[in-house]
């Protein structure tokens, strides 16, 4: 009886991964978590527009572009209310800077669906103290009309 509840468990885990949902067009280990807003599209450039490599390797003073393809904005007026925020750390822990309201000041009267469709998050990168550190990256966008948002988070390495 046992044999058969350890295979019936090993057989399950093996579908329910195998059926868990993946999105090939999320590169660069990407994580993210929707609430409302789906992502359809998430990597990340250069300054150049160039795709950064996998591997997430950047250099210092490089500039970083997280891009975006948004879905399920709620419309007010024709126009998408939105904005975003981004913290960076260190793998370590260390905080190093924050900015709560990027877009939000830029849309006060609000963006075309076609502006909101793709969002760009820019983030130069700096000197680490500790070598063996390397940068996490957590953002937020949200939809301040109906509060749908999608949060994530990406790791850089020097």
């Amino acid at each position: 009886m046992r044999k058969i509840f350890l295979l019936f468990f090993i057989s399950a885990v093996c579908f329910f991964n195998s059926c868990k949902p993946s999105n090939d067009k999320i590169k660069n280990g990407i994580e993210i978590k929707e609430s409302g807003l789906h992502i359809e599209e998430a990597f990340l450039t250069d300054d150049a527009g160039q795709n950064i490599g996998d591997s997430n390797k950047v250099q210092i003073g490089e500039r970083v572009c997280l891009r975006l393809v948004v879905d399920g904005w709620q419309l007010k007026d024709g126009k998408v209310f939105l904005d975003a925020s981004q913290e960076v750390a260190t793998s370590s822990g260390n905080f190093l800077t924050s900015n709560p309201s990027i877009l939000g000041p830029v849309y006060t009267d609000g963006a075309t669906p076609k502006d909101a469709k793709y969002v760009l998050l820019y983030q130069r990168i700096g000197r680490l103290d500790n070598s063996k550190d390397h940068v996490v990256i957590t953002f937020k966008l949200w939809d301040k009309t109906s509060n749908k948002s999608v949060s994530g988070s990406y790791e850089l390495y020097l």
